[in-house]
């Protein structure tokens, strides 16, 4: 009888606290799905030193959930790696190397942006090494 007595108790509180813990949600929003709407083709125009250039963009999943790949951005081969949270892209200071006119050069890329509907806005500045730097605007829209 004073096992029961007891064990009661500890059987309740046990319940609650399941009950308690099974009810909480996760606060953080699910990353794979907020990169999903990053990703896609897109028409690019990008205003830097000189006249605007327009191109097209492919931005895919990267290894991880809040991770992008954004092929051939501001220059050809400079596939440049992003990470995506909320409304916000952010692409970290990487380099490239590739060629310019036959000679060796080095691209150094990094900015941040955001999307609005189908409207991705990144500011970022890219420096090719010999030639200089560029403070970019590039505007894409989502096919």
């Amino acid at each position: 009888m004073k096992t029961s007595f007891i064990l009661r108790p500890l059987l309740v509180l046990f319940i609650l606290g399941v009950t308690l813990l099974s009810s909480c949600k996760k606060n953080d929003p699910d990353p794979e799905a907020n990169r999903n709407k990053f990703l896609g083709t897109f028409d690019l125009t990008e205003t830097c030193s000189g006249s605007p250039y327009e191109y097209e963009i492919v931005i895919s999943a990267g290894f991880d959930d809040n991770e992008v790949e954004i092929k051939d951005f501001y220059y050809p081969g400079v596939n440049a790696t992003a990470t995506v949270a909320g409304n916000k892209i952010t692409i970290p200071s990487q380099e490239f190397t590739g060629q310019y006119q036959g000679e060796p050069i080095t691209v150094t890329i990094s900015g941040s942006g955001t999307l609005s509907g189908g409207k991705l806005t990144i500011d970022y500045n890219a420096t090719i090494t010999d030639l200089g730097s560029d403070q970019c605007t590039a505007v894409a829209i989502k096919q």
